[in-house]
């Protein structure tokens, strides 16, 4: 790329930041509302898995199936195209194809009688998905920086803990499971009026761009993909398995599993805000990609081993803050790796954060049915431990040749 592009990139970036100043509330806000939407159909049907289980006569893997698998599966295609699609349609028209996929899928699946339409509706949901993770902080951070890519991660926290939280209440008042996913859909929708007829940013692609083969040549781009993979990854699983473990392992009612999920998904919301305005006060990376995750996996670690509510609630504190520290860092590090496109180093990382859990989650649901709960958990605490000890060397510049 040549060092006028570099130039262009950077006044941009510093134009948007000024843009941020300014109070662009209505670029924030829909940054918020689509990584909300697209996240509280990551967590909706983690809420229901007992009236799915009982109502179509399905296992414990076949709902880990509908919850994680196909909706994580369908999104990786959606993950691949988005820089194709963003190029054809433009970053805000993705954006906006991508609510309204996640918003059919919900409905599609709280009308279906018949389990082929679970399936459909999530894999619409699961394609929607795939577009909004990648557009979504691509237009985040070119309309507010860090901080607002922080801002998109801190709503898909959020929305997975509302999807979670929320449905978990919507049960024990008896509230049919149709209606908490109809009520998805209404979630989903919610950026459209803030979306529809905004310019977005003009990122050009380049020509011949050849970022996969120099990603797969660097240990930089396999770093941050396992950082992607403690911080996207093991949450996007814990979405689906999180309230079942609490309530059927620890032995904790529905509803106050219900809430410690919530309350962790919530936590990690917070620092994914917090960390990204840490970052951008040059606030040491070391700590919040290398140092955070070490946080996580001791909060794994401890529901692994104690089952009492008391621990329950420091192990969730603990882990809500080690998965929500990195994400902005992590994000502008993955788009400084191919700053001419920025779209394809985080449709990668991405790519690697959502393919990991398709066979995983299905797979959990089988182990916590046979009683391996503590040990899953403490797997996942050594996987998260390992992301955290490969980036406390911090991944910087970028993998394009000089001109």
């Amino acid at each position: 790329m040549s060092q006028e592009n570099v130039n262009g990139l950077r006044d941009r970036d510093q134009l948007s930041r000024t843009a941020d100043q300014r109070g662009d509330r209505g670029a924030g806000l829909a940054v918020f509302l689509v990584a909300l939407g697209a996240a509280w159909t990551v967590g909706n049907v983690g809420a229901v898995v007992g009236d799915l289980s009982g109502d179509f006569e399905i296992s414990l893997a076949t709902v880990g199936v509908l919850s994680g698998t196909l909706l994580l599966g369908f999104s990786v295609p959606g993950t691949f195209l988005a820089p194709l699609i963003a190029k054809r349609l433009g970053i805000v028209q993705t954006m906006i194809l991508a609510a309204l996929l996640y918003a059919a899928g919900n409905v599609v699946f709280a009308v279906t009688p018949v389990f082929a339409g679970l399936v459909v509706g999530r894999a619409i949901a699961g394609f929607g998905l795939g577009l909004a993770v990648v557009s979504g902080p691509v237009f985040a951070r070119a309309t507010g920086g860090v901080a607002r890519v922080a801002l998109f991660g801190a709503a898909i926290q959020l929305g997975i803990a509302g999807g979670l939280g929320v449905g978990a209440i919507l049960g024990d008042l008896d509230v049919g499971w149709r209606f908490t996913i109809l009520f998805s859909a209404a979630v989903a929708l919610s950026p459209l009026p803030l979306l529809i007829g905004r310019a977005g940013p003009g990122y050009e692609r380049a020509g011949g761009s050849g970022f996969v083969r120099l990603a797969l040549r660097s240990s930089r781009t396999w770093r941050l993909g396992a950082l992607f993979v403690s911080i996207f990854s093991v949450p996007l699983i814990l979405g689906s398995w999180l309230v079942h473990y609490l309530n059927v392992d620890n032995g904790l009612a529905a509803a106050t599993a219900g809430m410690l999920s919530f309350m962790m998904f919530g936590v990690s919301a917070a620092a994914r805000e917090g960390g990204g305005r840490l970052a951008q006060r040059d606030f040491s990376p070391t700590l919040l990609t290398g140092g955070a995750p070490f946080l996580a996996a001791v909060g794994l670690a401890i529901l692994a081993l104690d089952d009492s509510l008391g621990f329950a609630f420091v192990a969730v504190l603990a882990a809500g803050i080690g998965f929500g520290l990195p994400y902005g860092i992590a994000i502008v590090q993955a788009q400084r790796l191919y700053p001419s496109e920025p779209t394809e180093p985080v449709a990668l990382v991405t790519l690697v954060g959502t393919a990991i859990p398709v066979p995983l989650v299905p797979l959990i649901g089988s182990l916590l049915d046979d009683g391996y709960g503590a040990e899953v958990f403490l797997v996942l605490a050594a996987l998260v431990a390992l992301a955290g000890a490969l980036n406390l060397r911090p991944v910087e510049g970028s993998l394009e040749p000089e001109p």
